[in-house]
């Protein structure tokens, strides 16, 4: 009841009673941007290469002449000055506050930090230690885990250390990004974070050791309580280490009294002590997945105990019980984990007990700890082949959208029902055996499952019958507009950013996978810019660890230019057909068509922003004209080309009116002129332009010319994603960051 109205609280109550949710001083008072100077007590440090990460509470911020608290802060100081645990420290520099996505999809920046009771963070101009006072133990931990870190790096290299000590210390600040990534879309991520396999391979081994030698329970839960306790202090106190903490507690507690363990009563103990340690992570996936897995295995296992191969009517039972969690936060399910976590798990524990075994005897001796170490570089390389052939193989990530929170509240209904019948299985009377029972009641628990399993999935793969959707995406300072056709088929016009970092994996494939799409059928590209294309070609070049591109659709070879060669030659060479799009050459879908209308033969073959590629997208009585960066000769070729074909449209069943432009490049006042605004009169203007770029985009020209028109316009700085649904009669719009928000 308790951990029942604590969550109404957490959903409901809002800042009234989750502290992390209030709004602070410096939140009021403060714009991200604004110089600020900084006081505050060093409570974590995390170490990268060319910086380091400092953590500070229970701060003093000097804003404006103000002086304002500030509970949490981070300071990222690139100096690299010698700072420890419980010191003080003064920065200055920007503030920069953390941000809500803007498209559907992608990280959320302000409630990862949030849940953490972390608003705002900066890069420091200057720092330096005001106090030199130190927690003794904490830095004590922090210390002996720098040394433990660099003993595995010393014996097993930068890549395979990096991963040991993520694997062993809960540190992944230098993991490689492509392994990493690699674990998590086959599912075997899980290994990367201090849980209960880590837990109870040290905590239980210390405890039945010292129980044995010491013919004491008492003697062995006190040691491996402590020990514990300094080892979760020393790793960071996450979610699935305190749950796997307080789990132990029971566990040894019930064994040190003589009484029964009940892993569901420990389970929701530990939820409630998550929950009031930190409310928010709530609307965390990995609070979810946490305890969805031990609750799998828990609860859902021991209908399976009979049957034969355990360990995979494990990874079963925990699959049924985390399904719905994978699909709402991640979007996909990676089918062979099944498979993949029958090996890796079973290693793990070798994998520990070596890493430990090995950095003792790398204090030694260097022979010992080389030879130990050599095993666990195998296990690790393992791992990597395993994962790396897994993703090769046909359907290894079933990309499946997010669910409606409906949907996933039914599979949890329907889940409680067939775990309810099993539970009274037992119960019979009149001497009527169990087993006649089994066949029925595997019958009615299939079709249940199956049942659940369509309610999760069916709303988000059936969508809205017979309407186009087209989403321009906020990729900052560059181009991305998302096509879904009726037919299922979809599109993708340029995608590229100047200003946001791998945007293609960030901003594109996040909101891709959100939308259950995990293969773009057609990508055109208008031009060369990278701010146009370097989104997609990260894509293409990601392979299978992105969303995978079938067709690429370029201009005509005479305007080409290097980097649209480039890409050519990349896409040729990883598995994506080029086609070669000219004036007049169309995709029809069903009532959808895609017509070229420039660059034509008269424009010449001077490549840039002029020669863009621009398609006009036709929907029954819906039309919208994209035209990448096009300009000054290519914007007047592309003028009178329309001019030209408007009767020919016309009777193709265009009405005379052009429901969207895509204003070209980015709203400059070098496109879009009043000829052109003449002959195409918009309805309605999309302008995709970063926030506080360096060029102005879009320029107060450009955007007077088309408000004198009555063009009605919609930006990415200031609505995120914009959204335009129609069924070529009715169009409906809007836009991802609402007002409040802006």
């Amino acid at each position: 009841m308790f951990s029942v109205v604590l969550t109404a609280a957490v959903c409901l109550g809002g800042d009234r009673f989750v502290k992390e949710r209030k709004i602070t001083p410096l939140m009021r008072e403060a714009r991200s941007g604004d110089s600020l100077s900084i006081t505050g007590q060093v409570y974590a440090i995390e170490e990268k290469s060319e910086y380091q990460i400092l953590y500070l509470k229970n701060n003093t911020v000097k804003f404006q002449r103000q002086m304002l608290e500030e509970s949490k802060f981070i300071v990222y100081d690139t100096s690299k000055q010698k700072v420890k645990a419980g010191n003080k420290a003064a920065a200055e520099g920007k503030v920069k506050f953390f941000e809500e996505p803007r498209n559907p999809g992608n990280f959320n920046e302000k409630q990862y930090y949030e849940k953490q009771g972390i608003h705002a963070c900066m890069w420091a101009d200057s720092m330096k230690v005001t106090d030199s006072r130190v927690w003794k133990v904490r830095d004590g931990l922090f210390s002996f885990r720098r040394k433990w870190k660099a003993v595995l790096y010393e014996f097993m290299g930068e890549k395979q250390g990096a991963l040991l000590s993520g694997i062993m210390l809960g540190d992944k600040s230098d993991i490689d990004p492509e392994v990493k990534e690699l674990y998590q879309i086959n599912g075997i991520g899980h290994i990367l974070a201090i849980s209960g396999l880590h837990l109870t391979f040290i905590g239980f081994g210390l405890y039945r050791a010292v129980r044995r030698l010491s013919g004491s329970c008492t003697a062995g839960g006190i040691c491996g309580i402590l020990f514990l306790a300094v080892y979760i202090l020393m790793t960071g106190v996450s979610v699935s280490a305190v749950r796997a903490a307080v789990m132990f507690l029971f566990r040894a507690g019930a064994e040190m009294a003589g009484r029964h363990y009940d892993a569901p009563t420990a389970l929701s103990a530990a939820a409630v002590t998550v929950l009031v340690w930190r409310p928010l992570h709530l609307y965390d996936g990995g609070f979810w997945l946490s305890f969805g897995a031990v609750f799998g295995a828990a609860v859902i296992l021991p209908l399976f105990k009979k049957l034969p191969v355990q360990g995979l009517w494990a990874n079963v039972s925990i699959q049924i019980s985390i399904l719905p969690v994978l699909l709402y936060y991640f979007y996909e399910f990676p089918l062979y984990s099944l498979f993949l976590n029958l090996l890796v798990v079973p290693l793990m524990s070798v994998l520990l007990f070596l890493g430990l075994a090995g950095s003792a005897a790398g204090l030694i001796a260097e022979l010992p700890g080389e030879a130990v170490f050599t095993v666990c570089r195998m296990i690790l390389k393992l791992y990597e082949w395993i994962c790396r052939t897994a993703a090769a193989f046909p359907a290894a990530r079933i990309i499946t959208g997010k669910p409606p929170l409906a949907g996933v509240v039914c599979y949890y209904i329907l889940l409680a029902f067939v775990l309810l019948m099993w539970s009274r299985r037992g119960q019979r009377q009149n001497g009527v055996k169990r087993e006649k029972y089994i066949a029925k009641y595997i019958i009615i628990s299939g079709i249940t499952w199956v049942l659940a399993f369509l309610i999760l999935l069916l709303p988000a793969k059936i969508g809205r019958g017979g309407m186009l959707e087209i989403t321009m995406l906020d990729v900052g300072q560059g181009d991305g507009i998302y096509m879904k056709s009726p037919s299922g088929t979809t599109y993708f016009f340029d995608g590229g950013s100047s200003d946001v970092r791998q945007a293609g994996k960030y901003r594109i494939e996040s909101f891709l996978a959100y939308k259950g799409t995990g293969t773009l059928d057609y990508v055109f590209i208008s031009h060369g810019d990278s701010d146009h294309m370097n989104g997609i070609r990260e894509m293409i070049e990601r392979g299978p660890l992105g969303i995978s591109v079938r067709h690429l659709v370029l201009p005509r070879k005479e305007v080409w230019d290097d980097s649209l060669a480039s890409l050519a030659r990349l896409a040729g060479e990883k598995g994506t057909e080029v086609l070669i799009m000219k004036p007049g050459q169309s995709i029809r879908d069903g009532r959808l068509s895609l017509l070229c209308m420039h660059p034509g033969s008269r424009y010449g073959n001077e490549p840039g922003n002029a020669a863009s590629m621009c398609i006009w997208a036709r929907y029954a009585g819906f039309d919208m004209l994209f035209t990448g960066d096009v300009e000054g000769a290519g914007e007047a070729e592309l003028t009178g080309f329309l001019r030209e074909t408007k009767a020919e449209r016309e009777k193709e069943g265009f009405d005379g009116v052009l429901e969207i432009l895509k204003v070209a490049h980015h709203g400059s006042k070098n496109s879009t002129a009043e000829e052109f605004l003449t002959e195409t009169d918009p309805v309605y203007g999309f302008i995709s332009a970063g926030r506080n770029n360096r060029y102005g985009h879009p320029h107060e020209e450009t955007v007077e010319r088309l408000k004198e028109r009555g063009c009605r316009l919609f930006c990415t700085q200031t609505d995120g994603a914009v959204t335009v649904r129609t069924d070529g009669v009715q169009m409906y719009l809007s836009v991802f960051v609402s007002s409040a928000d802006k």
